[in-house]
Parts: structure tokens; C-alpha cells; sequence
């Protein structure tokens, strides 16, 4: 039994110009299909991890919040970022209020609400355009909680 082919000219035959540009071209439609696929995954990625940081930071600033209206019933307006964590861009508002126009009542109960946001222009204000994260909740003035938090 021998190896060689029947034809030699066997051994010449090759792929035509027209079979090669047609596996390039599915090649090409399958290699753009799947960049754009990871591109729009990676978009997707980055946006989902900074929702999650912005809603990380609102619990923690609403807990903050809380604490202070627990120790010392008072009523204010705080503003801040994030730099110290290495997030300049996602900034805060933290309200408290116990008046009745804010849903409150005055001395019995307050209203708190943390909002944190992507300072994306940097005029460290909210802009209607700028993805933001909004938490509140209300608290009642009650003694244990002021004689727990003062020593």
C-alpha cells in the first residue's frame, strides 16, 4: 500500500482566493460580534461597581447620621466626598430634620436622608443628569438611645 497520492497534482491543490476571503469574513463578523459583546460587559462592570460603592457609602453616611441624632438630637445639613478613600468624584449630602414641613416632628421625631452621587462635571453639586443613590429613614427621640450614646 503506498502513501503517495494518485494524482500529483494532488499535492499542489490549495485553497481558491474565494474560500480564503470567505473564512476571513466570518472570522471578522464572529471577531467583532464578541469585542463589542466584552466591550459593552466591561461598561456594564464599571457602572455596576460604582452603584455599589455610591450605595456602600450612603449606608455608611446614614448610620453616621443616625449616631449623631441618637447622641444629640440636632438638625443640619452636611456636605462631603470621598477623597479620603480614593474616590474624589462621589460626593454627599446628609440631611436631618425634625421639623413637620421636612416629615419630622419637632422633638419627637427626625428625618434623615443621605444621598450620594457622581460628581461627574466637578462643580461639587447635584446636577439632575448625575447618577445618584438615595437613602432615608426616621428615627424617634427616645431616652435609652441618649443615655446609651452619652458616657
Amino acid at each position: 500500500m503506498s502513501l503517495r497520492p494518485r494524482n500529483p497534482n494532488e499535492l499542489l491543490r490549495g485553497f481558491s482566493l474565494l474560500e480564503v476571503v470567505m473564512a476571513s469574513s466570518l472570522a471578522a463578523i464572529a471577531l467583532v460580534g464578541s469585542l463589542a459583546l466584552l466591550r459593552d460587559g466591561m461598561i456594564a462592570s464599571r457602572t455596576i461597581d460604582q452603584r455599589q460603592m455610591m450605595t456602600t457609602y450612603a449606608v455608611s453616611k446614614l448610620e453616621e447620621q443616625l449616631a449623631l441624632v441618637a447622641a444629640n438630637w440636632t438638625s443640619g445639613t452636611v456636605v462631603g466626598d470621598f477623597a479620603a478613600d480614593g474616590n474624589p468624584s462621589i460626593r454627599y449630602i446628609a440631611f436631618r430634620s425634625d421639623a413637620e414641613s421636612d416629615g419630622g416632628l419637632t422633638d419627637r421625631l427626625m428625618h434623615v436622608q443621605v444621598t450620594t452621587y457622581t460628581d461627574e462635571d466637578g462643580d461639587d453639586a447635584l446636577d439632575a443628569d448625575e447618577k445618584r443613590c438615595v437613602f432615608r429613614t426616621k428615627v424617634g427621640r427616645f431616652a435609652t438611645y441618649e443615655s446609651l450614646a452619652t458616657p
